[in-house]
């Protein structure tokens, strides 16, 4: 290498050295306040990408999936396909998007129900909303409407999860929980109820009737909003 071609290569390492500690003042003197939504990935992949810009693969996913939320929501094997993007990287952004449910569950799992749905809602959409394929999970209450516990219980493709109320109920009896919400999303966005929504519903509140544990509300879950069938005028009971 010529002394020339060796300066120009220690010149944009500085210049890349240089433009990561910008990015890192900036965070620390205000947090993420100003930042683009490129620049939010651009500075965290730094922290799994040596010595490389960043920005242009920033900017890419974000072209490729719109949003931040959508990126974190990305799988692996997609994620991998990115020039750019190793496993160490892709492992970052997940646990970025663990952590960050992490902490809604806490809020979730400590919240009264009745005077904080928010909290337990805010935790659904975070984690649940925007799955691609459909989730079932059983909100297990104590009998002061406390969350005990939030508990996956099912898992099926795009149009159809099986969900089973005996297995519900299980759950329910094994937390010695007082009261069940049963949750799950719908990948294409819309929380309308179908019919076999209604079904199900139907069939748990049942059981739960028979068994003293009542079922308290179906939500159904989207990125955005949480819908609750019990607003509903076919509402068993």
């Amino acid at each position: 290498m010529t002394e020339s071609n060796h300066q120009k290569t220690f010149d944009v390492t500085s210049d890349q050295s240089g433009h990561r500690r910008r990015l890192a003042q900036r965070f620390s003197e205000n947090g993420l306040s100003g930042f683009l939504d490129y620049e939010v990935l651009e500075y965290l992949l730094t922290f799994a990408v040596p010595r490389r810009d960043t920005k242009p693969l920033a900017k890419e996913l974000l072209r490729h999936y719109k949003t931040i939320g959508a990126v974190l929501d990305a799988p692996q094997e997609e994620l991998i396909a990115f020039a750019g993007l190793g496993e160490h990287s892709c492992n970052l952004l997940a646990l970025v998007k663990e952590a960050a449910a992490l902490c809604l569950k806490e809020k979730a799992t400590v919240a009264e129900i009745l005077s904080d749905k928010a909290a337990v809602e805010n935790y659904l959409r975070f984690h649940f909303g925007s799955r691609r394929d459909e989730y079932v999970v059983a909100i297990l209450l104590t009998g002061g409407q406390r969350v005990l516990a939030v508990t996956e219980i099912g898992v099926g493709t795009v149009n159809q999860c099986a969900v089973y109320p005996r297995v519900v109920i299980e759950h329910a009896l094994r937390a010695k929980a007082a009261a069940v919400i049963l949750a799950h999303n719908h990948p294409g966005g819309s929380t309308n109820a179908s019919e076999a929504d209604w079904k199900i519903t139907e069939r748990l509140f049942e059981a739960g009737k028979l068994l003293d544990i009542p079922l308290v509300d179906h939500l159904i879950i989207s990125r955005d909003r949480v819908s609750s069938l019990r607003e509903h005028a076919r509402w068993p009971g």
